[in-house]
Order: structure tokens, then C-alpha cells, then sequence
């Protein structure tokens, strides 16, 4: 007897399966990512020899439409529960078909997918049926053609539905955002047109000439400010490359730099090159430069910051000059303190020794002498440059600046030719910025020989007429035809930027104008450099007015008592010292500060008949010494003398000339400190 083997499903479903499963997929539907397993309604089959009789009645047991018919585990066909009705309802059906196999009442052209089918593919094919066949449920098998279960076409159709909807959804939307894509390109191309007009309007109006270049230099666009910065008409349709402008030296770098924002490897870049401008000369160019992804471009800004740099070099070389001056001023303060007493001592010191030690003594003050010159020239060249043009010997003036050199000259091994007048020669000029004069151009001679061989350095002064030459030429590799106009140009050099700025001839040139004077250079490549600079002859009797040595006066008669006086300085071997010269040329009795604030308590409690102070001096200095002083001994103030180091800056050397008190330069002598004092002392005695 044959009976009838239901398949069971891979997992159970509930009731109404696909209303829920459709209720849970989640808007919008995706058709390619549902399972077909999720869509089946039963897995119930019927095997193919089953005699239609229990086939019927288990289609009433199971509540279903249709079943599939499988063959040992093997789907073949599909039954329907309204086939195999008609087929027992008909006149004479039961005993005609009841006992025919299932097979035999198989519904045609049953549809019987794989799992791996698309939905859109079985939807498609389902739902494209026609007649009866429309409502048949599509059969769903594994890769052994065994049974997975049956999926009616309601829902395959419920699923086509919603798909639809939800493309014309989509569709809507999709419609409604190409209408606000629209009203947004519109707007956006009424903001493009109103930023090409404020491009346009920045760009020709711009205080920096703009330059639109490739990764050669060649300008494709630019601005009406980049014609008035380089000088000259540039039509964008020659594209002229801005690179023959840029100077020799700086050449390599402003083409490195093109090549690397050229391959956008760099992001933008700010640098400064010197270029030389036909209609305009040299000039200091600062370029800002970036690469425009959009167009294959390099942006470049140019600015023209010579006066610019120029003036920031004048207030760094300012500054140099202040932080200089008080560095110097403070070691020569420092250096005359100590030198003092080894000058004071040592002449003290004669008349104690024999012959033999005098002579001893006579070096170590000639010594201390150079010393002292020395520190006089280094505080000269320290101070602000502020003429103070009077008669000056320019031989002289040739003779002290090469003792500066010494050291320079002998370590660049070069051979000196000195060619010296006998007798002076007379300039007006300040003495400190002649001397700087002299070492520039000396300086630039070593530096240009620097690395050579026989090296020789030849220094002229010579006065022809009414004119004084000083000439200083080297033997060096010279200067080049087309550079030689530029090299009195501010920051023109051929030089590192280690070893110099390009100033310093500018200053030069800017200090013998200012004396009236010319300086000119000659020059062959390979034969050296020859700079002679001219200034106006002094008259004769200018020379009368030059600042000299002071000459020293004649022993003054103290008379025979006593005098007291007070010594101010906190360096007690200078205060010892000036103590032991007052004794022993005057016999005072001197008594001792070591600041001014001392010294305000001792002139409290003793009248003095001369006060000798220092003037840089902790707590109390020299100069508010003297200011207490006119409040509270106004009488003793004609009895001081200051000593100093080095005064400091120009407003305290300024206020101690209009209070006429006089000063004595450390390192001083005991015959210089007893010229200044003994008239002080006289006066009191």
C-alpha cells in the first residue's frame, strides 16, 4: 500500500511566515540581499507513485494549495490541490482516477528554482505566467534537487509590489533632489560668477604682482603690479619665463623651488632671491609660491622688500651697535680698572728701585699704554655712529686702525705694503667712521684672498693738491665686468651669507659722501681689486683745533698743612692706589669709600678739599653722587674730579660736561691724576 511522506521543512515556520517576514525587512527593500529560504510557506510533498485518493484527502489534512511531488527525495513536479478536485469531482473521477499515481495529475510547466537564484529572476518568471498557471506556488530546491519548501505567489507578487512602490518612492525623491540639485547649481554658478568677478577685481588690483607659472618659470598670467615690479611689459601670450631675472647666485634655488611645488611635493613657500631688474636694478624680492592643483599652476606673489630689509638691517645693525657698545663699554670698564693700579704702582715704583728695575717698570707702563689705546679704539668703534667731524690725521688714522689688524693680517699669511707720509695730512672727518672705513675695505681685501697664495695687500695715503688719497688695493681674483657697477648697492655681495650681508661698502660709500668725499673702485677678473677713496684737504690751520694730548702743567706749591681728601671707587686697589698718590705728591690725608653712598655719609662728617670718584659704581654711581651733592654740599662740588673706566652712554657723558667737572680716564697715571687735582687742592689751600 503506498502512502504519503511528507518532506519536513529545514526550520519551521509560523504562521503567515511572509506577511511577517515582509512586515520586518526594514525600507527600502533590497531585493539582492533576501534569501529565497525566508520566503517559503510550507515544505509539504507528496511522492510521485501516491494514488491521487490519499493525495486529496492529505491536501484537506494539510490546509494547503499545492504540494510538491518528489521521487526518492528528488523533486519532479508540483501537484495542485484544484487539479487533483476537478479530477475526483468528476462524473465517474473517483473510481476512474482515485487509484492513479500523483504523477500523472502534475500540474504543467511547474517553475522549480534552485536557492542560488535571484529573487528579481524568479519574481520575474513567476510573475510573467500566464492564465491558471499565474497562482501556481514556485518551487524552491537545494543543489540535490531535494526539497527546500514552496513560496506562493501572493507573496512574490506583495514583494514586486513593494519594490515598485519604492522605486517610484525612490524615483520621487530622486526627482525632488535633481530639482534642489538644480536650484543649487544655479545658485552656484551666480556665486562663480560673482567670484570671478571679485578674482578678477583682486587679482589686477593686488598691492603684490601675481604670476600664474609652470614648473618652468614661463608666466602664463599675471597682474598690472607684476609689470610695475620687474620694469617692464610682459604679454602672457609670450610666456616669458621670470627665471633669466632672478640673480646668478640664487638661480638654483628659485628653480628648485618651481620643480618641487611643480610636483606638489612641497606646500606653499615663502623665500626671498635677489633679482636683477634691467630697468631697475638690483633688487630684494620676496616670493610666496603655491601650487594650484585645479589648473597645473604655480601661484606666485612677488613683493619688492628692499627698503624694507634695508631698514630692518639699519635697526639690527643699531641694535648690534647699542648691545656692542655696552659690551665694550663694560669690559673697558672692567680692563681700566685693573690696568689703573698696574700703571699707578709701577710709576710709583721709581722711586723706590734701582736704575736696572726702572727700566722694567718703563715697559710695563709703556705696556699698559698700548693696552689702553687699544680699549680707546674698540670704545670709538663701539659708540653710535654720530659724527663729530673735526681734524683728523689720515696716516694717523691708517697707523691705529692696522694695529687692530695685526692679528688678521699675520693669520692670512699676507705681505703688507705700507706706503706713509712723514708728516701729517688733514681731513675733516669723524675719527671712529674713518677708521671704519678703513677696516671695511681692508677686511674685504683679506677675505678676497682668502685661500691664496702670495697674498700682498698695499695701502696709499697720499696728499696731491688739495685732495688726500687713501688707496687700497690687493692682488685678489678681482671683481666681474657686470658686477663691479652694483657693489656699493645695499646687500649686493658675492659673498656668503655667513661671511656678509652686502652692506658693509654701502656704508662706506654712504660715510665719505657724507664727508664730502668719493670713493671709486677699479678692477680686471684675475688681476685684483684696486679702492681709492678722496677726501677734501683740511686748511692748515684746522689742524690747531684737532683734539690732542693735554699738555702737562707745572708743579703747583701746596702750602704746608694738611689737606683731607675723600676717594670714592669700588675697587679697593684703585682705591689704595689714588690713596698712596695723594700722599705722597700732596701729603692729604685721604680717607676711603668703596660707593656713593659711603662717600654721602663721609661728606656728612667731614669737610673735603677735593673728592675723587668713580662714576659706574653699585648702589650709589658717581653721577647721583654729584646730584646729592649740589642739594646737599653744593660748596664741595667745585672740589670733585670724576674717574672712570668708561662713562657709559652718551646722555651721562653729556651730564657731566654741562656740570664742568673734570675726568680722568682709567688707566691713569700718578702725574696725570696730580696735574688734574693739584689746581683743585691749590684753590682750596
Amino acid at each position: 500500500m503506498t502512502t504519503l511522506v511528507p518532506v519536513p521543512s529545514p526550520r519551521p515556520l509560523p504562521a503567515a511566515p511572509q506577511q511577517e517576514f515582509l512586515r520586518s525587512v526594514p525600507a527600502p527593500l533590497n531585493a539582492e540581499t533576501i534569501e529565497l529560504e525566508s520566503l517559503v510557506h510550507h515544505a509539504w510533498s507528496v511522492e510521485a507513485d501516491t494514488p491521487l485518493e490519499l493525495a486529496h484527502r492529505e491536501f484537506g489534512r494539510r490546509d494547503v494549495d499545492f504540494m510538491a511531488v518528489v521521487r526518492e527525495g528528488r523533486v519532479v513536479g508540483l501537484c495542485a490541490r484544484s487539479q487533483l478536485g476537478f479530477i475526483m469531482g468528476s462524473r465517474f473521477g473517483f473510481a476512474l482516477y482515485s487509484q492513479q499515481p500523483v504523477e500523472a495529475a502534475q500540474t504543467p510547466m511547474p517553475i522549480i528554482i534552485p536557492r542560488e537564484v535571484p529573487l528579481r529572476q524568479v519574481m520575474d518568471q513567476a510573475l510573467s505566467r500566464q492564465g491558471e498557471h499565474f497562482c501556481h506556488d514556485v518551487i524552491l530546491i537545494d543543489a540535490e534537487h531535494r526539497l527546500l519548501g514552496l513560496i506562493r505567489i501572493e507573496t512574490l507578487a506583495q514583494l514586486q509590489s513593494r519594490l515598485v512602490r519604492e522605486q517610484v518612492e525612490a524615483l520621487t525623491q530622486q526627482h525632488e533632489a535633481q530639482r534642489r540639485q538644480n536650484l543649487e547649481l544655479f545658485q552656484v554658478n551666480h556665486a562663480l560668477r560673482q567670484s570671478q568677478g571679485l578674482y578678477l577685481g583682486l587679482f589686477d588690483s593686488h598691492t603684490l604682482g601675481i604670476a600664474l607659472l609652470d614648473s618652468h618659470g614661463g608666466i602664463h598670467e599675471h597682474n598690472h603690479r607684476l609689470d610695475d615690479l620687474l620694469g617692464q611689459r610682459i604679454q602672457p601670450s609670450d610666456r616669458r619665463s621670470i627665471v633669466p631675472l632672478v640673480a646668478e647666485r640664487d638661480r638654483a634655488r628659485f628653480l628648485a623651488l618651481l620643480e618641487s611645488q611643480a610636483t606638489g611635493s612641497m606646500p606653499p613657500t615663502t623665500r626671498e632671491y635677489l633679482f636683477n631688474l634691467p630697468a631697475i636694478g638690483a633688487r630684494q624680492i620676496r616670493c610666496s609660491m603655491g601650487w594650484i592643483r585645479e589648473t597645473g599652476q604655480i601661484c606666485a606673489c612677488l613683493d619688492d622688500v628692499t627698503e624694507q630689509r634695508a631698514l630692518e638691517g639699519n635697526m639690527r645693525q643699531q641694535e648690534k651697535q647699542a648691545l656692542l657698545d655696552t659690551l665694550v663699554g663694560g669690559i673697558a670698564h672692567e680692563l681700566n680698572n685693573k690696568l689703573t693700579p698696574v700703571r699707578g704702582f709701577a710709576e710709583l715704583l721709581t722711586t723706590e728701585v734701582g736704575p736696572h728695575a726702572r727700566g722694567y717698570l718703563e715697559t710695563i707702563t709703556q705696556s699698559v699704554s698700548e693696552a689702553a689705546e687699544i680699549i680707546s679704539q674698540l670704545l670709538q668703534l663701539a659708540k653710535p655712529a654720530v659724527p663729530a667731524l673735526h681734524a683728523v690725521d689720515a696716516a694717523d688714522v691708517v697707523r691705529q686702525t692696522l694695529r687692530m689688524l695685526r692679528f688678521q693680517l699675520r693669520e692670512t699669511k699676507c705681505q703688507l705694503h705700507l706706503t706713509l707720509p712723514a708728516g701729517p695730512l688733514w681731513v675733516f672727518a669723524d675719527t671712529g667712521q674713518l677708521k671704519q672705513v678703513v677696516l671695511n675695505l681692508v677686511l674685504n681685501a683679506l677675505q678676497a684672498m682668502d685661500g691664496r697664495t702670495g697674498n700682498l695687500l698695499s695701502i696709499e695715503v697720499r696728499g696731491p693738491d688739495d685732495e688726500i688719497c687713501l688707496v687700497v688695493e690687493d692682488n685678489g681674483p678681482g671683481i666681474a665686468p657686470e658686477i663691479i657697477g652694483r657693489i656699493f648697492d645695499p646687500f649686493f655681495t658675492t659673498k656668503s651669507a655667513a661671511r656678509g650681508t652686502g652692506l658693509g661698502l654701502s656704508i662706506c660709500s654712504g660715510i665719505i659722501r657724507q664727508f664730502a668725499g668719493q670713493i671709486r673702485v677699479e678692477s680686471q677678473p684675475g688681476a685684483g681689486a684696486r679702492f681709492t677713496v678722496t677726501l677734501p684737504q683740511a686748511p692748515a690751520d684746522a689742524a690747531l683745533d684737532a683734539p690732542g694730548e693735554l699738555e702737562a702743567s707745572a708743579p703747583i706749591r701746596l702750602s704746608a698743612r694738611s689737606m683731607r681728601a675723600l676717594v670714592i671707587d669700588d675697587e679697593h686697589v684703585i682705591r689704595c692706589l689714588v690713596q698712596e698718590a695723594l700722599r705722597m705728591r700732596f701729603g692729604c690725608h685721604v680717607d676711603l669709600a668703596a660707593n656713593g653712598a659711603e662717600g654721602l655719609a663721609a661728606l656728612g662728617r667731614h669737610r673735603y678739599q677735593l673728592v675723587i670718584s668713580d662714576i659706574r659704581m653699585p648702589e650709589m654711581n658717581g653721577v647721583e653722587l654729584y646730584a646729592r651733592m649740589l642739594e646737599d654740599f653744593p660748596e664741595q662740588c667745585r672740589r670733585v674730579t670724576f674717574i672712570t673706566g668708561h662713562a657709559g652712554d652718551a646722555g651721562l657723558e653729556g651730564q657731566i660736561a654741562t656740570w664742568g667737572v673734570p675726568v680722568i680716564a682709567k688707566p691713569f697715571s700718578v702725574t696725570r691724576l696730580a696735574e688734574v687735582c693739584a689746581p683743585i687742592l691749590a684753590l682750596a689751600g
